[in-house]
């Protein structure tokens, strides 16, 4: 009788074994772009941000096939409300608080009675906490967001914005102008009392706002292998004040590409710019 040699058996098993992981591995993928095809459905088109501005641009990068960054707006009378969010994480974790943060707020939005960018922010925090949280029967979920959220009114030349965790910029006249981004962020922490506050301003036609997570600004690379930062972003800004935004989220890609070089990208990118 024939014998079958013990290396013979054990390469048989391994390439069998090989073979299913890479079958897994294909199927893992393809779920997740999946996944990325249907966060992708969610988010809005670029088209109601054009349509409600003078001009805009989204700068959509995430780090993996899905994100943890969000770009959101909606319309409701004369009032515009359009946010930035990045969600805990990166990737599949990330991408799960970002679909249901963008679902609430849309909830939020048509309840009557609620503009105020700040109660906006406050109910999102309170139910994304709930959602996350009220199921479990043992200690509790640290999921969460930092978000800019803004209500523009473009017939009374009103502005208001609310930072929790996240700033946003206006460029005026060849000035910068920063809104800061508040104490607190989105979802549960060790913060009994969170203070979520609404800034008011007026809106002057030229003006270009800028929200955004902070992929880009964290982003690594350059000659001493150093984060972007928030200076040299702000600079940035300022000096595309000129351009078209197509054309200034041309610029963004192409800083942002130069800059990480040969290095991998470390997190989700989101930018979004309109013009009053």
């Amino acid at each position: 009788m024939e014998t079958i040699a013990t290396s013979d058996v054990l390469k048989t098993v391994s390439e069998s074994r090989i073979n299913y992981l890479e079958s897994r591995a294909k199927e893992m993928e393809e779920s997740i772009r999946y996944a990325g095809s249907l966060q992708r459905s969610i988010l809005p088109n670029e088209r109601l941000f054009k349509e409600a501005f003078s001009d805009a641009f989204v700068m959509f990068q995430p780090k993996d096939i899905v994100s943890g960054d969000f770009y959101w707006i909606a319309t409701f009378g004369d009032d515009v409300y359009f946010a930035v969010g990045d969600c805990t994480g990166h990737g599949v974790p990330g991408a799960m608080v970002n679909i249901a943060g963008n679902t609430i707020l849309k909830q939020i939005i048509r309840r009557k009675g609620v503009s105020d960018p700040a109660t906006v922010i406050s109910l999102l925090d309170r139910e994304l906490v709930a959602l996350f949280n009220d199921n479990l029967t043992v200690g509790q979920t640290y999921d969460g967001m930092d978000i800019a959220l803004c209500k523009f009114n473009l017939k009374t030349k009103k502005g208001s914005f609310c930072g929790a965790g996240r700033p946003s910029v206006l460029v005026r006249n060849n000035e910068l102008i920063e809104f800061k981004k508040g104490n607190s962020s989105v979802g549960y922490n060790d913060i009994v009392e969170k203070d979520f506050q609404s800034l008011e301003f007026e809106l002057m036609e030229g003006d270009q706002f800028y929200l955004f997570s902070d992929g880009y600004t964290d982003q690594f690379g350059g000659e001493n292998i150093k984060k972007f930062n928030r200076q040299r972003f702000r600079n940035l800004l300022l000096s595309l004040e000129e351009m078209r935004m197509d054309d200034q989220r041309e610029e963004l890609e192409l800083s942002f590409e130069n800059w990480k070089g040969k290095y991998d990208q470390i997190d989700d990118v989101c930018v979004v710019g309109l013009k009053i």
